[in-house]
């Protein structure tokens, strides 16, 4: 299900509203949490549905509005990049051994040849 909050005005009255597109009828009540994810951030959504406004069928996707109460959205924009922060710091990592390594075989090779030389 996907969510969309809005407004819109309801007897006169600005009411907010979300809108629900599924894959099948829904009729939800009660209090939700909804938790959405992209690569900049997290969207978290809060409300308590009041009531059912309309529904709608179109090509073969449904569409339900309900008037909503209480709404809150919390936008987490820390957590992805910390993701990023992270991976990036394990690429550094793997480079950096990967650097180490090339960098004792050289000082290996460096050492066997001045061994090398003082024994001619």
């Amino acid at each position: 299900m996907e969510y969309s909050f809005g407004c819109e005005y309801i007897r006169g009255v600005i009411t907010d509203v979300v809108k629900v597109k599924s894959d099948k009828p829904v009729n939800l009540s009660g209090s939700f949490t909804v938790e959405r994810k992209y690569t900049d951030a997290i969207y978290t959504d809060s409300f308590v549905i009041v009531k059912r406004i309309r529904a709608k069928l179109a090509n073969g996707i449904y569409y339900t509005w309900y008037a909503i109460t209480n709404h809150v959205r919390y936008v987490d924009r820390f957590t992805p990049g910390i993701v990023e922060v992270k991976a990036s710091i394990e690429e550094t990592q793997d480079a950096l051994c990967e650097a180490s390594d090339d960098t004792e075989t050289r000082l290996a090779e460096i050492e066997d040849a001045l061994c090398e030389l003082t024994e001619e």
